[in-house]
């Protein structure tokens, strides 16, 4: 599945879901996923539910915003006459997402016949048809913890009656303690118990995240009550907040199988009533070990339980499970376009991953001449009746998409079955286009030093050379040639660098010719992780042994390969002092950008 946007839908709820749907919105935009956000909780306050429904319908299909995917966060207002939302979504061609975060107290029916893929919160409720995607945590600000807090302990969400008996024996406890209690949030039940308390403060509002982080650095502990259930064993999202924020230590309960396994001792657990208040004088009691263990359980869910690796793998289970589907758009994550300039070792790259098991070559398509008129009369783009109108881009690029993976499904069959490396070094018209057409693809950016690579150039122009084509051999040493090459690799390499930027970080990597010379095994296999394959370290010595410089054919000058080493500028009789004052002035800005 090729996904590049994403509407992200709320439910309707303003408390727990909201934070879920929060999180997903950041951790996917951290991740290089453009999202649209629909908060459905705020849209009900000025728009009629009827209206909040044609409203996402409208904007999942309108072509201009180019929604790839819908995720619909809880999903429960979609249900009964609102299900044809994500129904008549899917049957527009629009994959469809549900991340169930009620499971399981609610139940949806016809799920399966609403959304392509599911997702639940709740371990017991993951099936073969909905993956388990726990709920997770932003990362916060950083804030200094403060010596004396105010509340000794505090209480974040909904009081529903099941949760209602544990708080009053901790605001019954703290009475006799004397120790000041929050509870904050929403209270569907024992507000009038509450009231007669001298130590207990409520605020029956919605919390925000500024009056959230207020309340966590000024409490030494925050209770986490989990809703009754027999079946639930997941952790929710205040297990994951709490512990994420750092300053209060989490005291949490009863018993779940999954908070145990993650946390262990690093938060404080309870049964029931009678022993959550045990918890609450031994954590009291106790300020340094406190400290240390909310320091622990920092730890823990900084290193694995954000929304930022909760997104990652939603990202990546969606296009696991698109390649189930045959032909070469389900596998575009396993492709990957070599770009970068010519001379700078790409031919050697790819051919040394083409020997690899599961990766198969293609050597200089030239694909990208198909964005040559937009390179070439920019203004195309804005002028209504070109054919690359930018009125009209979805149309068009589908249509060049729908070219190139009919190619590719002639051309290499199994694709899914091997990833694919492209060598694409002499369209760089392409490479600015590369992330809108294939926004699940890979990029590798191959680098040298632009004088190495003149040199490079200006050797290949030399009459008798391998190539006749480029320059001109009859004096490829004149001012105006050397200035017309350099132009020509200062504008390839800056299209690359810039193109390389703008990708998304887990999609790219970026290689230079010196540190493939020094050892390339290491740069095969994590070429090989980009494309979705394990590489064998054993496999890959031998195959960078194969394609070593000394066991090539024609090398030397005037041939294809040259001599496959690093600084040869340096001593080239190509670098007059008239070609070093155009390189200084033509590729010194792009040679400083890239490290040289």
């Amino acid at each position: 599945m090729a996904i590049s946007r994403i509407l992200l839908v709320s439910g309707a709820a303003n408390f727990s879901t909201r934070d879920v749907w929060e999180g997903y919105r950041i951790g996917l935009s951290l991740i290089g996923i453009d999202v649209v956000p629909y908060p459905t909780f705020s849209m009900l306050k000025v728009l009629s539910p009827e209206s909040v429904c044609s409203d996402i319908l409208g904007t999942a299909l309108d072509i201009d915003n180019r929604i790839d995917c819908v995720v619909f966060v809880d999903g429960l207002c979609f249900r009964g006459k609102r299900s044809r939302i994500p129904q008549s979504i899917r049957r527009a061609g629009i994959p469809t997402v549900l991340i169930a975060t009620d499971d399981p107290y609610e139940e949806m029916a016809n799920v399966e016949t609403l959304y392509t893929h599911r997702f639940t919160n709740e371990i017991t409720c993951a099936s073969d048809d909905s993956i388990y995607l726990p709920t997770a945590s932003l990362e916060f600000p950083t804030i200094a913890r403060l010596s004396r807090p105010r509340y000794d302990v505090s209480f974040l969400g909904t009081v529903f009656e099941d949760r209602l008996p544990i708080l009053l024996k901790v605001a019954q406890h703290c009475e006799q303690q004397q120790k000041r209690f929050l509870i904050a949030g929403k209270l569907l039940a024992g507000k009038d118990q509450f009231q007669s308390l001298t130590y207990t403060d409520v605020r029956e509002r919605t919390i925000d995240n500024p009056e959230k982080w207020e309340i966590y650095s000024n409490s030494l502990a925050t209770i986490n009550i989990f809703r009754e259930s027999e079946q639930a064993e997941s952790a929710n999202p205040r297990v994951y907040e709490v512990t994420a924020f750092g300053h209060a230590a989490l005291l949490t309960g009863g018993p779940r199988k999954e908070v145990q396994e993650i946390y262990g001792e690093t938060v404080y657990h309870f049964n029931d009533e009678d022993s959550v208040t045990s918890s609450l004088d031994d954590l009291w009691e106790h300020e340094e070990e406190r400290i240390e263990r909310t320091e622990n359980a920092k730890q823990i869910t900084l290193q694995n339980h954000l929304y930022e690796h909760r997104a990652t793998k939603l990202i990546s289970q969606l296009r696991s499970a698109s390649q189930n589907a045959t032909g070469g758009e389900a596998a575009e994550h396993q492709i990957g376009w070599i770009i970068g300039c010519g001379r700078t070792g790409s031919t050697w790259l790819a051919e040394m991953l083409g020997d690899l098991p599961k990766i198969k070559r293609w050597h200089e398509p030239y694909f990208g001449r198909l964005f040559k008129h937009l390179q070439d009369r920019p203004e195309d783009y804005h002028r209504p009746a070109s054919f690359f109108s930018k009125k009209h881009q979805k149309i068009w690029m589908d249509g060049i998409r729908k070219i190139f993976f009919n190619m590719i499904d002639d051309r290499y069959p199994q694709i899914g079955r091997h990833s694919l490396v492209i060598k694409e070094v002499n369209t760089p018209e392409l490479y600015t286009w590369l992330q809108s057409v294939f926004p699940s693809g890979r990029m590798i950016h191959l680098t040298r030093d632009p004088f190495d690579t003149l040199d490079s150039y200006l050797d290949l122009q030399k009459p008798g050379s391998w190539n006749e084509k480029f320059g001109d051999p009859n004096d490829p040493l004149a001012s105006a040639n050397v200035k017309r090459t350099a132009k020509h690799i200062c504008s390839t390499m800056e299209l690359a660098q810039t193109a390389y930027e703008a990708f998304p970080v887990e999609n790219k990597l970026q290689i230079s010719y010196e540190d493939l010379l020094k050892d390339p095994a290491p740069h095969l296999i994590a070429c090989g992780k980009l494309l979705a394959i394990e590489v064998d370290p054993a496999k890959a010595k031998q195959v960078v042994e194969n394609h070593h410089f000394n066991k090539q054919q024609k090398t030397g000058t005037l041939q294809f390969r040259r001599q496959g080493r690093s600084g040869a500028w340096k001593t080239s009789s190509n670098f007059t002092s008239e070609v070093r004052g155009i390189a200084n002035e033509v590729l010194g800005p792009i040679r400083k950008k890239l490290g040289y």
